[in-house]
């Protein structure tokens, strides 16, 4: 009768002793009860299958039973068995390894090639460098050799022990010697190296594994070498898993990575990185902020040469989402500009056909152009360039199609802050004319001035000799309890006394009382050139020495 029977009646069907047999083919647990019915070859079996498991606590009981029931005597199997049940990841120890070592000298055995892996197999997961040398010195010794899992065993000890040239060594001498290199001591070794930012060397060896066929690399892997290169801006091992992992679809990394990545491409001028950061993003509907534009425009800036129409089209595309630059967007650009002088008018040629294109200026470009010429004394064109800023402005419209003016002046006081500091500048000319103009502008537009507008001003106005103004403005800020810089403070006070003016004591103890008082050194410094003026320099030197000549007598 061939009747079909379920594979469970099967087993149940089984004799017990063919079932134990079973159990020892597939090295599986047996409970200590079925130790009689097993012979003692069976029974080192299953303890040596157990000790590669780490299980310790079985491997304990097999032993004892093969000692004190089957009267095995201490033999180098039970002393293999007992080492290797230490591979354990918490309950092994390096330390209880060099005690049955210890052990086994004392009862006169002596170490087999079985024995020394095991013992280098537990050491790949408790280090303990001096017994691995011992261990390999009395192998080479001995003449016995390195298995293959005996090189992967080491290979792995030396990364986890973060001597990843020695390992790097190994793993080339294990490639010379035809030893096939499993994934799992490559996965090591890419994670030791990941973690103590060794990326130049990581990225060699991937090159080598994809170079070998060796298309293994786990996609947590992947992952953890594209975090950790992104976060350290690693620019050749970022691009490298970007584009073999990303960008084919394999990879879908987090927002965060990808912001780290975006920076990666900004330090190192790589449009098209941003460009495909930006749409691996966008596909994911993320909602873009600021920083994500500003990572884009310091990309376009970085390139070789910098792509000054690439950038300035970043500053229209985040007016247009409601994101209105700032001045640290445009930082990038105006580094350029001050290296570049020349190109400040390149900029106003694309800001107009920007402008023409249909395209919505943000302030903030116009104020980069502006804060470019002063900066590069062209002060100007700078003015220039802030009479035909409104040129720029476009204008919602109503129904009809008639333009609705702003609630609001399209400059800013930013705007002014910046031709104000062309103004202060020494080398400025008609500076205090042109300060004039920016402030009857700003009550114009109803611009409210701020603490570095009136600092500006004092210090335009001492560079006119223009002080009683000068202590005017002084006045005026204490009145809406703003402070100036502590420097021109002290220009202030220095220009009053240098004309023998007392106001320059006033001017002292009011920003000492305000808590913003101008250090010992300025005071000095304020005091000298008060003592200086008038002539009174030669009085004191002739009372000085009248005293001498009646201190000679």
């Amino acid at each position: 009768m061939n009747a079909w029977v379920p594979l469970d009646e099967k087993k149940q069907s089984m004799p017990r002793e063919t079932a134990l047999r079973t159990t020892i083919r597939q090295k599986t647990t047996v409970k200590k009860a079925d130790y009689p019915n097993l012979s003692t070859p069976e029974l080192y079996e299953l303890a040596h299958a157990a000790a590669a498991k780490g299980n310790s606590r079985e491997v304990q009981w097999m032993v004892e039973y093969l000692v004190r029931d089957r009267r095995e005597t201490p033999n180098l199997r039970l002393y293999s068995i007992s080492i290797l049940a230490n591979v354990h990841p918490s309950e092994g120890s390096a330390r209880r390894v060099a005690g049955l070592l210890q052990e086994m000298e004392q009862e006169g055995l002596q170490m087999n090639v079985q024995i020394c892996h095991d013992v280098l197999r537990v050491l790949s997961v408790h280090m303990d460098y001096l017994l691995r040398i011992d261990i390999l010195q009395y192998m080479r010794r001995q003449w016995l050799q390195l298995n293959n899992d005996g090189h992967h065993w080491v290979g792995a000890a030396l990364f986890r022990e973060g001597q990843l040239e020695l390992g790097l060594t190994h793993l080339e001498s294990m490639r010379r010697d035809n030893i096939p290199i499993q994934t799992w001591l490559y996965d090591i070794a890419m994670y030791s190296m990941l973690e103590t930012n060794e990326f130049d060397e990581a990225l060699v060896l991937v090159k080598d594994r994809i170079a070998a066929d060796d298309w293994t690399i786990s996609r947590n892997l992947w992952t953890h070498m594209l975090d950790r290169s992104a976060a350290a801006f690693h620019y050749s091992s970022t691009v490298y898993v970007w584009n073999s992992q990303v960008i084919p679809g394999y990879l879908i990394p987090s927002s965060g990575t990808c912001l780290n990545v975006l920076t990666t491409a900004a330090r190192n001028g790589d449009a098209a990185l941003a460009t495909s950061v930006f749409h691996v993003l966008g596909k994911r509907s993320t909602t873009f902020k600021q920083i994500h534009y500003d990572q884009l425009l310091t990309t376009y800036m970085s390139t070789s040469p910098p792509d000054l129409r690439a950038a300035f089209t970043v500053l229209t595309i985040m007016a247009s989402v409601k994101i209105p630059p700032t001045a640290v967007s445009t930082r990038p650009i105006l580094t350029h500009l001050r290296r570049y002088p020349s190109d400040c008018t390149t900029v106003f040629d694309i800001l107009t056909s920007l402008h023409e294109s249909g395209r919505e200026l943000p302030v903030a470009a116009l104020n980069v152009l502006i804060e470019g010429y002063v900066e590069t004394n062209q002060l100007e064109q700078a003015l220039v360039a802030y009479k035909h800023m409104h040129l720029f402005e476009r204008l919602p419209t109503d129904k009809s199609g008639n333009p609705i003016r702003r609630s609001r002046p399209f400059s800013t006081l930013e705007t002014f802050n910046i031709l104000l500091r062309g103004a202060a500048k020494p080398i400025a000319q008609q500076a205090y004319s042109l300060a004039m103009f920016l402030v009857s502008e700003m009550l114009a537009l109803n611009i409210r001035p701020d603490y570095l507008v009136y600092d500006r001003l004092i210090v335009v106005c001492i560079q006119d000799e223009k002080l009683d103004i000068a202590y005017r403005y002084f006045d005026e800020m204490e009145e809406l309890g703003l402070l100036p810089r502590p420097r021109t403070t002290e220009l202030l006070a220095k220009s009053l006394a240098e004309r023998r003016d007392d106001r320059c004591w006033d001017v002292l103890q009011r920003m000492q009382d305000r808590g913003a008082g101008v250090d010992e050194k300025g005071k000095e410094r304020v005091e000298m050139a008060f003592f200086h003026a008038g002539g009174f320099e030669k009085e004191v030197e002739s009372k000085e020495e009248e005293v001498k000549q009646e201190n000679s007598k």
